[in-house]
């Protein structure tokens, strides 16, 4: 009888790589340092998930292995880029006070929510020329590049907001190709780099 693991292949390490990253990144938010951590650990993930599928299509796949590479690549995309970046947030600088924490933990579901709808709609569409909204990855990056900042809860809260509403958003982002792809990898090698600068300097 074939069961789920005979599904894992080795064309989706990149992919287990990510999620090992996120989840990595979720406990390290409450280690001393934890930003630096955490910021650099999303950063590996989106370096991860940029290349996962080069990485697969180099192996020689059946349709069967592909369907499930493509399905494994979003359930990860939305714990990696929706739901880690709420748990480093709420683990760094928990929300305060009975105001400030309901519209912190709404507009935390509301970015879920819109990663979730974002990585649905990636995968109905399915078109490889480029994407409608900005790739869970970017928002992932746009959370790393935050670490190296702040924690505000109220600025965290805007952040949910303008991030999710521009992964919904209509707005078309070019696939990056060649020199483009190389350009977009500089940005979580640069963060990884930042972060791991701030965790010696501690």
């Amino acid at each position: 009888m074939r069961g789920p693991i005979h599904d894992v292949h080795p064309s989706n390490l990149l992919t287990y790589t990510a999620l090992a990253a996120a989840i990595g990144a979720m406990a390290a938010a409450g280690s001393r340092g934890g930003a630096a951590f955490a910021g650099a650990l999303l950063a590996v993930a989106a370096l991860a998930d940029t290349f996962d599928g080069r990485f697969a299509r180099s192996f020689m796949r059946t349709e069967r292995q592909r369907r499930t590479g493509r399905e494994l690549d979003s359930l990860v995309d939305i714990v990696g880029f929706g739901v880690a970046p709420v748990v480093v947030m709420a683990t760094l600088s928990p929300p305060e006070g009975a105001v400030v924490a309901s519209v912190w933990w709404i507009a935390a579901g509301a970015y879920v929510l819109a990663a979730a709808t974002r990585l649905s709609f990636y995968n109905a569409e399915n078109d490889d020329a480029g994407f409608v909204g900005v790739p869970t990855p970017v928002a992932a990056l746009i959370w790393a590049t935050y670490l190296l900042v702040a924690t505000l809860p109220w600025l965290v809260i805007g952040l949910f907001v303008g991030v999710g509403a521009a992964m919904v958003s209509p707005v078309v982002v070019p696939r990056p190709r060649r020199l483009a792809l190389v350009v977009f990898a500089m940005w979580p090698v640069g963060l990884i780099a930042l972060h791991a600068i701030k965790v010696l300097h501690r």
